[in-house]
């Protein structure tokens, strides 16, 4: 429900949406978008207390206030839902003359470029509020000028999705104009370009960065000097006529806005080549798609490959220039090569400043003994964090998009270790703003090219069914049931003459995950579909994700009072798993396919996870079976990390001792890639192309939920399980996060021949513990209980 004040500063923001006069959206050069500068001076003879204002851009905001760059917005939207922020400056502001700008980057509504920048088919930029006695108000007293020195160049070769690389070159300094005022009139419900909602997320947070490390350094300058200078405790003299080159290397892998300034006692001019990458690699199999990759800090063998800006700068005498790209740079490594016009040059000052969504971090792991676990817990959570700013993001390095398949499980380590929804609410309500005509939610969302992967849709059912589990929102979950009807109601009408799920068009993709066999052909283009079912056009997974996803749902339903549809998922669910029972199950495994069509490349490890998951009509011993020899036998398409997470939910359903066998080798290729210098996960080790994917901190829940053993039970965690598996450490101290107000403490270590286990909970909560071998115990409401095992 709308407040009388937020309709208010809503009905006031609308009111004020300007834009420059004349302006052309789109350009002759090769160029995805513009910057616009929105200027505006104020004079201060005091201080003021506050100086709130609310603003919002189409497409994308930078926020300075006499030359520091303070905000950066506005977070993931779309035309039904855009947002805008608030902010008191006032701690920015001085007394005298104070500028503020905002920097606006519209990237234009007929390119395809900037994917993840979603946008309407106006530019725009808005602002209301007072600074002192001044209304600043952006439909008059503002100046704007267009930016014709940058380009954001599309076709690259490596930059497929962001188009937010720079080419930049000296023009003349252009006239400001004063904006023009839109004076949209919205009667008797005409919507707006923007349909402005209050940002429900809190803006990004902001670190310094350390990138001291030097690599292959080319340059008059010594070591010594470049390192104090990267430091912030130098500078560095550049002679006239001179180039160098050196590699920069952060001391972990960064999303960070970088600045670079530069002066010169004479007039000059610089050029940058800025190339950006996540580590060193080998010689690529297929560039960008396919790398080879090994050791990432690997100089003196390994190749530096990425996108770049390619910058010129005019230095006036006397004067520091500036360049900070507009948006962040995702990085391990920059190579920083420079050339220096006809005067030296002096490089002032250089700054990285991490930004990411502000990760609030409650959880904890501590585990005695072991070389690697508490290493791949931090580099977990690093992952997480450089994969969250305005939304979730898949990779920041190349798409910084939102993907419901990744964010499902992103979005349940991100519980676990903060207690924090407002990330997740915002990503289940854009996915259910995304619904298309065939009732299916786009894939990844908000973004400006739309997309259709039939399982993600599944999976967005699943971000709801987890976030009703996990905090207990009623009223939340009930909004979104008539749009899981909907996604339902397409699969049930691809159900075939088998009872099984087949049929689906060519524009949707029926992706299930990144596996070696499963790559691109002449007739089937597509990649990451199982090549079994591509000439039939039907996939067991897919319908064993549907059973699965249908009894959940199902569950779901009967949690919040609307048991109406419950049964009739159920019943759906049970014909599904008979059918596929019946079709896709050769006696041994079940097949890609239906068992007709099978050959040998008709066998993934995916449909044996999936068909205990659904829970398929099968003796616990076949669980344990085809699970053990699915993951024993090299002829099985393999589960890259996204899905190990489902196949670990399978081993601990076959029982504790698969679990636990699998557990002790399932993070091999974890404790590979910390060999290999990564401070975040990849996305796979089939494509290998990026070097930070969410969905790799599947440890996270392994950590919180298996090993330590907490568990909701229900809604909002009024009732958990505390199931521990003891056997898997010999000492160990964790912190779950229980929601957003209470936070578990798991602890053991040997006493004697045995050992002692904790538990603690800030808050009191009921409790069902369980330990290996032993039956269920309801323990009652409690905040501490102790075991000697």
């Amino acid at each position: 429900m709308v407040t009388a004040e937020v309709q208010r500063t809503i009905n006031a923001l609308q009111a004020n949406w300007v834009w420059v006069p004349q302006w052309v959206d789109s350009s002759t050069e090769n160029t995805a978008a513009r910057l616009v500068s929105f200027t505006r001076t104020v004079k201060l003879d005091a201080r003021p207390r506050e100086a709130t204002l609310h603003f919002s851009a189409d497409t994308r905001y930078k926020l300075f206030v006499n030359g520091q760059r303070v905000s950066v917005g506005p977070s993931k939207g779309h035309s039904t839902i855009w947002y805008y922020d608030t902010l008191d400056i006032a701690p920015w502001l001085k007394v005298g003359e104070n500028k503020l700008e905002f920097l606006v980057i519209r990237y234009f509504a007929g390119s395809r470029g900037g994917m993840p920048f979603e946008r309407t088919t106006f530019p725009g930029f808005t602002c209301i509020g007072r600074i002192g006695n001044e209304d600043v108000n952006s439909a008059q007293g503002w100046d704007v000028v267009v930016d014709e020195s940058r380009r954001y160049p599309t076709g690259l070769q490596d930059d497929v999705f962001l188009h937010i690389n720079e080419r930049v070159s000296p023009q003349p300094t252009p006239k400001s104009v004063k904006p023009v005022p839109y004076a949209f009139k919205t009667l008797n419900g005409e919507l707006p370009p923007w349909r402005l909602q209050p940002r429900c997320i809190p803006l990004p947070e902001s670190t310094a960065v350390s990138v001291n490390t030097i690599n292959a350094l080319k340059s008059t300058a010594s070591d010594d000097v470049w390192r104090e200078y990267l430091s912030g405790k130098g500078s560095v003299t550049l002679g006239e006529n001179t180039r160098h080159s050196l590699d920069i290397q952060a001391d972990v892998h960064s999303t960070a806005f970088v600045q670079w300034s530069f002066s010169a006692k004479e007039d000059t001019q610089i050029k940058l080549k800025l190339t950006y990458s996540e580590g060193y690699e080998l010689e690529p199999r297929f560039y960008p798609w396919l790398r080879t990759k090994a050791n990432r800090l690997d100089s003196k063998n390994g190749l530096l490959l990425g996108p770049y800006d390619e910058v010129t700068l005019d230095i006036p005498a006397g004067q520091t220039i500036t360049y900070e790209p507009f948006w962040f740079r995702t990085f391990r490594l920059i190579r920083f090569e420079v050339e220096v016009g006809k005067q030296p040059v002096q490089l002032v000052s250089f700054k990285a400043t991490q930004v990411n969504y502000p990760l609030d971090v409650k959880g904890d792991w501590r585990e005695a003994g072991d070389e690697y676990s508490e290493r791949i817990w931090d580099v977990s959570i690093r992952t997480l964090r450089n994969c969250m700013f305005d939304g979730y993001s898949d990779c920041p390095f190349y798409e910084q998009l939102q993907y419901s398949g990744d964010s499902r499980s992103v979005g349940l380590f991100h519980y676990l270790i903060s207690g924090d929804d407002r990330l997740m609410r915002q990503a289940i309500i854009n996915y259910a703003a995304s619904i298309t005509p065939e009732g299916l939610t786009q894939s990844r969302f908000p973004s400006h090219v739309p997309q259709i992967i039939a399982a993600f849709s599944l999976y967005w059912i699943l971000q709801v069914c987890d976030h009703h589990l996990y905090f207990g929102d009623t009223a939340f979950t009930k909004s979104f049931i008539p749009r899981i009807d909907g996604v339902f109601e397409f699969f049930d009408q691809h159900i075939d003459e088998l009872g099984l799920v087949s049929g689906i068009s060519e524009d949707i993709w029926q992706y299930c995950d990144w596996v070696t066999t499963w790559s691109a052909t002449d007739d089937h283009p597509d990649k990451g579909v199982p090549t079994s079912g591509r000439k039939t056009n039907r996939h067991t997974y897919l319908s064993l994700l549907y059973a699965y996803v249908l009894q959940k749902a199902s569950a779901l339903l009967k949690q919040v009072g609307r048991p109406g549809n419950s049964l009739e998922y159920a019943e759906r669910s049970s014909s599904l798993r008979q059918a596929i029972k019946k079709h896709c199950y050769d006696g041994q495994y079940f097949t890609d396919s239906t068992v007709d069509v099978a050959d040998d490349l008709s066998y993934s490890q995916h449909c044996q996870v999936f068909a205990v998951l659904a829970d398929v009509p099968m003796s616990q011993e076949d669980r344990v079976r085809i699970l053990k020899g699915s993951f024993g036998d090299k002829k099985f398409s393999k589960c890259s990390y996204v899905m190990i997470f489902y196949a670990l939910r399978a081993f601990a359903i076959a029982g504790d001792e698969p679990y636990e066998e699998y557990y002790k080798t399932v993070f091999e290729p974890w404790k590979r890639m910390l060999d290999n210098g990564l401070t975040t996960w990849e996305e796979d080790d089939v494509r290998q192309r990026s070097d930070c994917h969410a969905w790799g901190s599947v440890p996270i829940y392994e950590y919180c939920t298996e090993v330590a053993g907490i568990q909701p039970l229900e809604p909002a965690f009024k009732k958990i399980l505390f199931k521990p598996r003891i056997n898997l450490s010999d000492k160990l101290a964790v912190k779950v996060a229980l929601g957003k107000e209470n936070l578990a403490t798991v602890s053991w270590k040997k006493e004697g021949e045995k050992k002692r286990v904790n538990l603690k909970l800030e808050k009191e909560v009921e409790v069902v513990s369980q330990l290996r071998g032993e039956k269920a115990v309801e323990q009652g409401k409690v905040t501490e209980l102790s075991f000697l095992v």
